[in-house]
């Protein structure tokens, strides 16, 4: 039987005495008209909580014992899910490989997210309800159940599971999947009405489809475009990586090559601005995280033909000879983490002299100078120096450098020299330097 508007009120206030479990209710599981003014519930509803929002605030004792359980979202199998977590940019950050359980005090399954994203300043941690289009559940259910979920998770328990500090603010999206791209070319779009929109916004969830295809993101002056950082972002991200130094050369944001979004600088020098200043990150690095190997199956393994021509040649000028055996540098896992590196041993005796052991690498055909630069001073910091100039049988004062070999006349290489003066004075501190084959006829010393 149709309540009236009165009526409806009533069993609200006093359902708001546990507003966790105000989603289960009928009067909002189910629409209804009053029998009185005519106005559907959900109108009354929203009207109503829009205006008391501290009616709906969390206290202990208003709001039942749940447990949070973070675990990875790729354990689930779902194609889905492993395609937005493969493509790692999504919803404006980075997709993150957790999803959260919620079970209740006799330990049953009280709610679940699929997987999570945060944005690029590590500010906003977002909790992915995926729902398939059709579902029978009004949009309020939705909307109230989603804030219940939300607002029952342990953000402790989540900064434990991503390393970071607890002073990130949570949101959460229902996120409907299957729906036909279709509906974005309607002149009648079908949008969450604004009454629901406002009080989503009010409680921090809110609806979005997936939509997997070509999509556009406009670029204006002064206009955040997705993957461009601002200054802090940057800032934000290295400095939550630098935990993990070993690994900053394969983070996605070492090899942009763009400017931020606030400031105007290019990205790389604010980033090697900061690695300047924190070059002791690399002190804690493992030594011994490579293997000598011959020449000959470093050839095999690398596939390229200067490897090949210079050690045929035998000698490098001006970095004098190629030694006989090439470094395979590895990670914390023992697996190898890159090309194998060519080794030159250059020497000049006397008052002046000096006695140098250069590491010479060519980089992946995706690195911008800054990830090159990272991925050698890396391989550098975990080598074991007086071990390997005594297996090398080098004298004990031989200094070991290292060199990023380019190609002439190549797209990468004009790259390269185009961020070369905003990372010179890191690469000095670094010990790591350009240089570009030639071949042919040159006047030298």
């Amino acid at each position: 039987m149709a309540l009236t508007e009165t009526e409806l009120l009533t069993e609200l206030e006093k359902d708001l005495q546990h507003p966790d479990l105000l989603f289960m209710k009928s009067y909002i599981k189910e629409e209804g008209i009053t029998a009185d003014t005519g106005k559907t519930y959900e109108e009354v509803i929203l009207n109503y909580l829009s205006a008391h929002p501290e009616k709906m605030q969390k206290t202990d004792t208003n709001w039942s014992m749940y447990l949070t359980v973070a675990d990875k979202a790729s354990t689930g199998g779902s194609r889905l899910l492993d395609g937005i977590l493969t493509q790692n940019d999504f919803n404006r950050g980075f997709a993150l490989d957790m999803k959260v359980v919620l079970k209740d005090s006799q330990v049953r399954e009280w709610g679940r997210f699929a997987f999570s994203s945060i944005d690029r300043e590590g500010k906003v941690l977002t909790l992915f309800d995926m729902r398939p289009e059709g579902e029978k559940e009004t949009a309020l259910a939705r909307l109230l159940r989603l804030w219940s979920w939300k607002e029952s998770v342990n953000p402790v328990v989540l900064s434990k599971a991503l390393s970071l500090p607890a002073a990130f603010q949570i949101r959460a999206v229902s996120l409907v999947t299957g729906a036909s791209n279709e509906r974005y070319g309607l002149e009648e779009k079908k949008r969450m009405p604004l009454p629901l929109k406002k009080l989503g916004i009010i409680l921090g969830v809110s609806e979005l489809y997936l939509f997997h295809g070509f999509h556009l993101v406009p670029v204006n002056q002064g206009l955040f475009l997705s993957g461009q950082y601002t200054k802090a972002e940057l800032l934000s991200l290295i400095e939550r990586d630098s935990k993990h130094p070993e690994s900053l050369y394969q983070k996605d944001y070492m090899n942009r090559m763009g400017i931020t979004s606030d400031t105007g600088e290019p990205c790389c020098q604010v980033l090697a601005e900061w690695l300047l200043s924190h070059r002791d990150i690399w002190m804690s690095l493992t030594k011994g995280l490579y293997r000598r190997i011959e020449g000959s199956r470093a050839e095999f393994l690398i596939k390229n033909h200067y490897f090949k021509n210079i050690r045929k040649q035998k000698v490098l000028p001006p970095f004098g000879r190629v030694l006989s055996d090439d470094l395979l540098f590895l990670g914390s896992r023992f697996q190898q983490t890159g090309r194998p590196s060519l080794l030159l041993y250059d020497a000049e005796k006397g008052k002046e002299g000096y006695s140098l052991l250069r590491v010479l690498e060519i980089p992946e055909s995706g690195d911008s100078l800054l990830a090159a630069v990272l991925r050698i001073f890396t391989h550098l910091a975990t080598m074991d120096d007086g071990k390997i100039i005594d297996e090398l049988k080098l004298p004990k004062e031989t200094q070991v450098e290292g060199r990023i070999l380019l190609e002439k006349s190549n797209r990468q290489t004009d790259l390269f020299l185009r961020d070369l003066p905003f990372l010179s004075a890191l690469m000095r501190a670094m010990g790591v330097g350009l240089v570009i084959m030639e071949d042919g006829y040159e006047a030298l010393w």
